[in-house]
């Protein structure tokens, strides 16, 4: 039998540690619930719109850590995507796969962020409209390299559009992207 000896002071970071990871894995789901009440939607709806929430934070999530695998799950076969920046449309799930591969997100490491006070969400039986924006910080240092004070916003856009419920997931289906700017805490983007 093995033993460890561990002082006070490292079971205390330890709890405290769990303690995070417990809370942490709640708080998705009661700000979800939260949200939807406070939108004024409770019953069959809330539940669709606690998953939509979902959908738009694994959204920020992929861009975050740069997991092409993750956003792509997020979207249907026949999706279209809107680039307003460029005036292009990407057709397909290759196409936008292709899109989002060489994006800024993809391709330099960012911390993408959303005010979640401006999402608006409108269910529709196996449809629904999401809106809301994304504010992407660069040049933020990771683990303990670089300097803690030093951040940039890199882009300030928005994405908004068509979803779908395939087989009781939330996908993105026709959405368009433009830039959320200048910021603004009431405008709105699109349509």
């Amino acid at each position: 039998m093995r033993t460890t000896k561990i002082n006070r002071r490292a079971l205390l970071h330890m709890g405290m540690a769990g303690s995070a990871l417990a809370i942490g894995s709640l708080v998705p789901a009661a700000t979800s619930m939260a949200q939807a009440s406070a939108s004024g939607v409770t019953g069959p709806e809330s539940t669709q719109v606690g998953e939509i929430y979902e959908l738009q934070a694994a959204f920020h999530q992929a861009k975050t850590t740069q997991d092409l695998d993750l956003m792509m799950s997020l979207w249907a076969q026949e999706a279209t995507f809107t680039n307003r920046s460029t005036g292009t449309t990407y057709h397909g799930f290759d196409s936008i796969k292709a899109f989002w591969q060489g994006s800024g997100s993809f391709t330099h490491h960012r911390f993408s962020l959303v005010p979640s006070y401006k999402t608006k969400i409108e269910v529709h039986g196996d449809q629904a409209f999401l809106y809301f924006e994304c504010h992407d910080v660069g040049n933020f240092p990771t683990g303990s390299f670089g300097d803690p004070s030093v951040k940039t916003i890199i882009n300030d856009t928005f994405l908004a559009g068509t979803l779908r419920n395939v087989a009781g997931r939330w996908l993105f289906l026709d959405m368009t992207a433009g830039p959320s700017s200048p910021l603004s805490f009431d405008h709105y983007y699109f349509p």
